[in-house]
């Protein structure tokens, strides 16, 4: 038996209420803020187009266990487990931008793109300095896991991409970790 069963409804439902809300969508990237709950259409990044340059995923994709958090106010906590990279874009407009994580519940060191659960979060203001951000680091996505929907440490393969505010996405990027345990520790 698989640990993530084909798309249960559960977790699709929780991902699509995550990916639509304020919270938990945004990512740590350093001195920029991601989670002002402002996206825009990608491709719309507010400015005239940077250039051409596709984002490129420098370091990671790398997994960090968030502890205990509720998705909405009022929802219980749950484990979280933050999947982000450092990303180069040779234009400079990572001044938005946008992710996609996928989700294989095989661990084998690669990702179906065509059965894996997508999680995408819309492009969203980090900076005022449009076509001058070059690097961004823990760039990503939370995802919340409630106990109907995941098994705790178990190995799942995640990847990633990332958007600039032209709409160009990078090559996704591939790591295999465990989801946190029950008490949203590292396993």
């Amino acid at each position: 038996m698989t640990p993530f069963p084909a798309r249960p409804p559960v977790l699709v439902a929780a991902l699509l209420l995550v990916g639509c809300t304020g919270k938990g969508t945004g990512t740590d990237s350093g001195t920029t803020d991601d989670d002002d709950g402002g996206g825009v259409t990608v491709g719309d990044g507010g400015t005239d187009s940077c250039g051409d340059a596709v984002p490129v995923i420098t370091a990671g994709p790398f997994c960090s266990y968030d502890g205990m958090d509720a998705a909405e106010p009022g929802q219980p906590e749950v484990p979280v487990i933050r999947v982000s990279a450092s990303v180069h874009d040779d234009d400079g407009d990572l001044h938005y931008r946008a992710t996609r994580l996928w989700i294989d519940g095989e661990p084998l060191g690669e990702v179906d793109f065509d059965t894996a659960l997508l999680k995408e979060r819309s492009l969203t203001y980090s900076s005022d300095k449009a076509c001058e951000e070059f690097d961004a680091d823990g760039v990503g996505d939370k995802v919340y896991l409630p106990a109907a929907s995941w098994e705790y440490g178990v190995e799942y393969d995640w990847a990633l991409s990332i958007s600039d505010a032209d709409g160009n996405w990078s090559e996704p990027a591939l790591v295999t970790c465990k989801t946190p345990l029950e008490d949203g520790s590292e396993p």
